[in-house]
């Protein structure tokens, strides 16, 4: 009986030992990052038979339990990969929001200057006041070129820091994916020596820290397998498998060697995995704030970039400069950015040019070569169009083989990144230097003499087309035709003429190495060079940025007939004529067909017609337009001549001023400063909307927190509660130990 007691009190004397040890062990890690409580589990010891009555034989400590709850572990997780993912965001888009922001430092200011000073120069072009004004307007150019040169270096500066950042968080990746392969076969082989040991806690509490530090960085996904864990990160990519590592590695986009992207290594062989599969953390948070604020930034500087500077070219080039010579560029603009994939296994290459500025979005473009078609993805909504050939236009971009004609076709699956605006902000810069050189004057004048004995009269007239359009035909007609951005004036350094056949009905004669785009309704047919084009009465005929319509008269064109596309400056003489028994005007020039504009109804009059006159229409021809109103009498005249004197005319000047309140950004939705607005609106609603969700998700991982450490955590109040249990019961135990002594000398000194 006495060794009984012994064994009873052996047996509580030790589970009271590491009971203290326990609660000790866990005051000492109460600020251990990752630790989980522990607590000893004990059991009764089989009992002895003895004389049909059962003698308990003490307790026995069948474990040292961790109190960990994987559930509310994978929530702290999950919500660690939120609240960092919303905090490298924020952090990242407020540095772009105070920059766009900033009522002094911003575009805004700049482009009110700039149109001022325009606006000042329209007020006074001649004279001292007026080289003046014409020195302010180039020092408000350079300003505003300035301001977007220097918005956009910020810009390429924070997209570097992403980099960097990147390759940063990548190599922290692989570092904690190590330690979690190394702790995985340690943590399995120190569950294989003991089979009843529910495994060593304070490793495991090691491991779900990192898969907690992990957390931070990316989504993770923890699938276990025995012992091991298998971790998952992004959505669904394999880090670590048991104790075997894929490693992640920094390398350069395909189309885009600027861009830092995250591949794997597999076989020995790197794989690019897609941005979007990085979900979560600050990983995921870099990966979003690039593709969904950072790109549309920069294109969006860009596109005003681009918008201002085309617009204000194409109108600088329909004026006269003070020398009375035609305007050229005002601004040097960069056009689109096209890059081949790194895998393309052809030479071809795709040339990119902007032909509507107003088309224009934030947006980079893919086009892929897939089964001998064309397919051009819209990477910001993933609109696509499939083409079985080039060119093609698509958001006021005109995709094209280059160099034209197509040197080189692409393989299959060869694939190209085209950006249109991405280096608008930081090429822009002022073409001029020499004041004379602004184009404020209009290239033409109007007059009417004093011997005109009706009341008509003439306006000042305005050239609204590059290209001039005529014809020999006596019944089909060539509408005004139009140049786009991407327009040469070499291409018409001699004249373009087309022959019509028949009964062929073709038109040839264009330009050699143009492929011409014929679009009959929504359907648009390429012709490659030499093209020869089906004729097709009204029919839109594009080439090298021009883009007209011939169209049937009374009959269509006859065989040998000719259409003819010139330069429209300088403006030819032309003296027109009042007939009152037709009531028209004759004296156009021979070849020029002309059109009249009566509110919304245009008609276009073969060369060589009498033109009806109605008082107020507007008459076209040649590129130029101007009105004639009022009564005019039989055999009065109206002159149209070139201005050979840019002083003191400021009619271009007007015009170009005029653009900062014509809506030219954004499918024609919104003027420059607009666009500006939006996109400074965009980057503050997105900064707005990220600091409430990280706000949101910090309160969050704080519940989850307090969840976890609920169960989990070490309270050191109820610790000392627990030593001083266990301490009374070390001190039974070690009574219980003396009486069984005392009992067991009593035993043998009887038998002394």
């Amino acid at each position: 009986m006495g060794s009984n007691i012994f064994g009873v009190g052996k047996s509580a004397l030790a589970a009271a030992q590491l009971g203290i040890a326990t609660a000790g062990h866990n005051i000492a890690n109460a600020s251990t990052p990752g630790y989980n409580r522990q607590s000893i589990i004990q059991t009764a010891n089989e009992p002895q038979n003895l004389g049909g009555s059962f003698i308990g034989q003490g307790v026995s400590v069948t474990q040292i339990q961790r109190q960990y709850n994987s559930f509310l572990g994978n929530q702290v997780n999950a919500s660690q990969s939120a609240k960092n993912q919303a905090d490298v965001y924020y952090n990242q888009i407020s540095q772009i929001n105070n920059l766009v922001a900033d009522p002094t430092a911003g575009v805004t200011p700049a482009l009110q200057d700039f149109f001022k000073a325009f606006q000042n120069l329209a007020a006074s072009p001649n004279g001292t006041a007026g080289a003046a004004a014409r020195q302010a307007a180039l020092s408000s150019a350079q300003a505003l070129t300035g301001r977007l040169n220097g918005l956009q270096t910020r810009l390429d500066q924070i997209s570097a820091d992403v980099n960097g950042q990147i390759g940063t968080v990548v190599g922290s990746i692989n570092s904690y994916a190590s330690q979690l392969a190394n702790l995985n076969d340690v943590i399995e082989k120190a569950q294989g020596i003991s089979s009843n040991s529910s495994g060593p806690n304070d490793l495991l509490d090691q491991r779900d820290q990192l898969v907690t530090e992990l957390s931070k960085l990316t989504k993770v996904s923890v699938v276990p397998q025995g012992a091991k864990y298998n971790i998952f990160i992004g959505n669904g990519q394999p880090l670590v498998l048991g104790s075997d590592v894929t490693k992640l590695q920094v390398s350069q986009s395909l189309t885009d060697p600027a861009r830092t992207q995250v591949s794997y290594v597999t076989n020995g062989t790197s794989v690019l995995l897609p941005e979007s599969s990085f979900g979560g953390g600050k990983l995921g948070g870099l990966f979003d704030f690039r593709a969904s604020t950072l790109d549309v930034a920069q294109n969006g500087v860009g596109r005003i970039a681009i918008g201002l500077a085309t617009q204000f070219n194409d109108q600088q080039k329909l004026g006269l400069d003070l020398n009375g010579q035609v305007g050229g560029n005002f601004f040097n603009i960069a056009g689109p950015i096209s890059t081949p994939s790194a895998l393309n296994t052809s030479t071809a290459a795709i040339s990119a040019s902007i032909t509507d500025t107003t088309a224009l979005t934030t947006s980079d473009y893919r086009l892929q070569f897939i089964g001998g078609n064309y397919k051009l993805t819209r990477l910001s909504d993933g609109v696509s169009q499939t083409t079985a050939s080039l060119p093609l236009k698509f958001d006021g971009i005109n995709f094209q083989l280059a160099p034209p004609p197509a040197a080189a076709v692409p393989a299959a699956g060869d694939e190209f990144l085209i950006r249109p605006t991405a280096a608008g902000g930081s090429s822009i810069s002022v073409a001029i230097q020499d004041p004379a050189k602004l184009a404020a004057a209009a290239p033409l004048n109007t007059s009417f003499p004093t011997t005109n004995t009706g009341t008509g009269k003439i306006s000042s007239g305005v050239a609204n087309s590059q290209v001039a359009s005529a014809s020999n035909s006596a019944t089909a007609t060539i509408g005004p035709a139009t140049a786009d951005n991407s327009f040469i004036g070499s291409t018409l350094a001699a004249p373009v003429t087309l022959t019509f056949a028949s009964p062929a009905n073709t038109l040839t004669g264009f330009p050699a190495g143009a492929t011409v785009s014929v679009k009959v309704g929504a359907v648009t047919t390429n012709y490659p060079p030499p093209a020869t084009v089906p004729y097709t009465s009204g029919a839109t005929i594009s080439f090298s940025g021009i883009s007209f319509a011939v169209t049937d008269g009374a009959a269509p064109p006859s065989n040998g007939e000719t259409f003819t596309l010139s330069a429209a400056l300088p403006v030819a003489a032309t003296r027109l004529t009042y007939n009152s028994a037709g009531n028209t005007l004759t004296g156009f020039p021979a070849t020029a067909n002309v059109t009249v504009t009566n509110g919304n109804t245009s008609t276009t009059y073969p060369a060589g017609t009498a033109i009806p006159y109605t008082a107020g229409s507007t008459i076209s021809y040649s590129g130029i337009s101007f009105s004639v109103s009022g009564s005019p009498a039989n055999g009065d005249v109206f002159n149209v001549a070139p201005n050979t004197n840019g002083s003191g005319d400021n009619r271009n000047a007007v015009i170009l001023s005029s653009l900062q309140t014509q809506n030219t950004i954004g499918g024609k939705t919104t003027t420059f400063q607009g666009g500006y607005a939006q996109f400074v609106s965009l980057v503050g609603n997105k900064a707005h909307e990220l600091e409430i969700t990280s706000a949101s998700e910090t309160k969050l991982l704080a519940q989850n927190v307090a969840a976890q450490q609920s169960e989990s955590g070490v309270n050191l109040d109820e610790e000392a509660a627990d030593l001083l249990r266990y301490q009374q019961a070390y001190q039974a135990a070690g009574k219980l130990m003396q009486i069984a002594s005392t009992l067991f000398d009593s035993l043998l000194a009887l038998g002394r």
